[in-house]
């Protein structure tokens, strides 16, 4: 091949990563718009679907299923963090990047398959805030392994991505969920 062609080919690779790191940015910015939305319907309590506590037809100690699913959810977030995932599966010496990736994936999937039941104690409105927190996480973990060279590398992209990121998923999820239990607390 001609040093032209490779240097034009070169450019058109490295406009492709320039536009997929776009799509992806503009993703990431539409999720986390829906988050906050979502936490704003929610604050309103006009998308809330939670019944009072008070009401004569509600099942009794429904509201400490609520509780306790708000707080399986707050520890599955706790522990589907970049900063929690990354010390509980750190990047092995041997492991192939696409490995790691799959790895870092699947223990967000178990997490998120172990607590799914919870759902059904919990608005939609929540539900759909940390199944976003969950996409977001899932996202950056796959923006972070393209094109990394090692696991090491995409672990340390990961902590830097997440360093940066001017919306926490997890945080903004967490901060839902509290409001959600303290509207269970008051009714």
């Amino acid at each position: 091949m001609s040093p032209e062609f490779l240097f034009l080919l070169n450019i058109v690779f490295s406009i492709l990563a320039v536009v997929g790191v776009v799509v992806f940015a503009i993703a990431l910015l539409r999720n986390l718009g829906n988050i906050a939305e979502q936490i704003a319907a929610l604050r309103s309590g006009l998308a809330s679907t939670i019944q009072s506590g008070s009401s004569a037809d509600a099942a009794p100690g429904i509201e400490s299923l609520r509780l306790q699913a708000c707080e399986r959810f707050t520890l599955m977030l706790e522990r589907i963090s970049i900063p929690n995932l990354l010390l509980r599966i750190p990047p092995g010496e041997d492991s192939a990047p696409r490995e790691y990736t799959a790895e870092l994936l699947l223990a967000i999937r178990q997490e998120v398959e172990y607590n799914i039941t919870q759902q059904i104690y919990v608005s939609d409105s929540l539900w759909r805030i940390v199944t976003q927190s969950r996409d977001n996480i899932s996202m950056l973990i796959a923006r972070a392994a393209e094109g990394a060279e090692s696991s090491r590398q995409i672990a340390e992209r990961l902590r830097r991505m997440s360093a940066q990121q001017q919306e926490d998923p997890v945080a903004l999820a967490q901060g839902a969920i509290r409001r959600e239990a303290a509207s269970v607390l008051t009714n």
